[in-house]
């Protein structure tokens, strides 16, 4: 990317809306964001929808005013929250949700810092063209998807995929601990206490064919055929940067994660590196 302005991600995400005297109480009780706190800085702020078993379903971005709560879906899939939100909605709880037009969304970034730190625009008026923002540059398509990659964006069915958790996805900075009770806090309070995970994901690159480095492709310790060889880790992303380069996300054994060389299956080295926004879990 060419960084003589401030680039800009734009892109457009499905959104929902909660309503009513109930919606903060709900809301605290379904994700792992202090809903009460943020309520007081009328600001847009991450949190994560999860299973009972603690694995990540979605990553939201949320907004309270009065007594409202507008959500974008920046990772998940909008039936599946509908429906388990729906699912546990009751009168008492005096919350109703909406389906709302999916929500513009820019945000400045850069190949240096964490999106996580900086702060996103909601656009509603889809009229807004780049014109009107002449600081910014927007990226195109290509280099979006390759700064994504770099930072350890979660894509749907790939890193969100119904197994993993927010730890492991790099993802313990937006949970709070200390909030009570929230769909899925046994199981994080089990792995925050036992300081044990399966997985971490990274960043990998590698010279080769695309072939040898699609989704689902296993990374091994070694080169060598012998009985030492072993799964390490999956390729959950793969994108070709340019003819011979190729990058993407993959989950890695915990116990392999210091290794900052791997292979693929056709024997060609793979480096890792930890994605810019992902957060140490412990």
């Amino acid at each position: 990317m060419t960084e003589t302005k401030s680039l800009m991600w734009d892109e457009t995400f499905p959104s929902l809306l909660l309503k009513g005297d109930g919606t903060a109480a709900f809301l605290h009780g379904q994700t792992t964001a202090d809903i009460f706190a943020q309520k007081q800085l009328e600001r847009i702020f991450l949190s994560c929808w999860l299973s009972t078993k603690g694995s990540l379903k979605a990553l939201l971005e949320i907004r309270i005013s009065n007594n409202m709560a507008e959500i974008v879906i920046l990772g998940g899939e909008i039936n599946s929250i509908i429906d388990g939100f729906e699912s546990v909605i009751f009168p008492a709880d005096k919350v109703k949700l909406e389906v709302l037009e999916p929500i513009r969304r820019i945000q400045k970034i850069n190949n240096f810092q964490s999106w996580k730190e900086s702060t996103p625009i909601w656009i509603s008026n889809s009229d807004l063209i780049e014109n009107e923002s002449p600081d910014y540059t927007k990226v195109t398509k290509e280099e979006l998807e390759i700064w994504k990659i770099r930072q350890g964006i979660l894509g749907f069915d790939r890193e969100i995929n119904g197994e993993t958790n927010p730890y492991e996805l790099g993802l313990g900075d937006i949970i709070k601990l200390d909030k009570g009770c929230y769909l899925g806090q046994e199981a994080i309070a089990r792995f925050f206490r036992s300081k044990s995970l399966k997985y971490q994901l990274r960043y990998w690159e590698a010279y080769g064919k695309a072939d040898n480095f699609c989704i689902g492709g296993k990374i091994v310790n070694t080169n060598q055929d012998n009985e030492f060889k072993k799964k390490v880790g999956v390729i959950t992303s793969s994108i070709k940067i340019n003819d011979n380069l190729l990058a993407g996300l993959a989950l890695i054994k915990n116990n392999f994660i210091h290794k900052d060389i791997c292979f693929s299956e056709k024997d060609e080295a793979i480096t890792l590196k930890k994605p810019i926004s992902f957060a140490f879990p412990f």
